[in-house]
């Protein structure tokens, strides 16, 4: 999955801004049949809000709005869309369709942990925010970004999301194993495959260049 946390609409460029707009509109208008035609070519949009990010209403937001079938919600949940995942002012799937009244959604969108993180949440995510800001230098200050969540980790058995960094030319992947949040940054600059972390509940840490995993990303079990 990717995390796309820009707000800034103007960073994007127009055909691919076109093409989320129409994705979103898709989700927007209950258009399910077409939104799965689109989730079939590019499976992973499947989180993504529309660009700019100003509700942060992904595909399963706008389900739980519309009170859709169990059979599409379930179809949504099945392509990877996090029932974790919180709009700009913080409602999951499950709040909404429990504010709109559709009890035939409240239990298959209850969120269920698969894993469980070591650590509250807020926690990990204050560590885990923290290392991406004084990595990646001014370019938060410059452009801003939603910082990714950490809670759809627990959603799967090895859930891996890719965070892009505008003005970074690259990202960072993310992913809990055995406890910690294992986080590989790089950039296209990167002469090899860049620099790992570890982030636990008492703060991140840098790995070691003769602890760093072979390329591709990939971490030792």
């Amino acid at each position: 999955m990717e995390w796309d946390g820009l707000t800034d609409r103007e960073r994007y460029g127009d055909r691919y801004l076109k093409e989320r707009d129409r994705f979103s509109d898709l989700a927007r208008d209950a258009d399910w049949d077409g939104l799965f035609e689109e989730l079939g070519k590019n499976p992973r949009r499947v989180i993504l809000a529309r660009p700019g990010n100003r509700s942060g209403f992904a595909p399963l937001h706008q389900a739980a709005w519309h009170g859709a079938d169990t059979a599409v919600v379930s179809r949504l949940i099945a392509y990877g869309d996090w029932r974790t995942q919180r709009t700009r002012d913080g409602r999951r799937p499950v709040d909404i369709a429990r504010e709109r009244g559709h009890s035939h959604l409240l239990e298959l969108l209850e969120p269920v942990a698969v894993r469980q993180l070591p650590c509250p949440v807020d926690v990990l995510e204050h560590h885990f925010h923290a290392m991406l800001r004084e990595r990646t230098g001014s370019c938060f200050d410059e452009i801003e970004h939603l910082l990714p969540p950490l809670a759809p980790l627990t959603e799967g058995p090895d859930v891996r999301v890719f965070f892009r960094v505008a003005g970074m030319m690259g990202g960072f992947h993310y992913r809990l194993h055995a406890d910690i949040v294992h986080v590989n940054g790089s950039s296209r600059m990167d002469a090899d495959s860049g620099d790992f972390y570890h982030v636990t509940p008492d703060g991140w840490t840098k790995i070691p260049y003769s602890l760093k995993p072979p390329p591709p990303w990939s971490f030792p079990d």
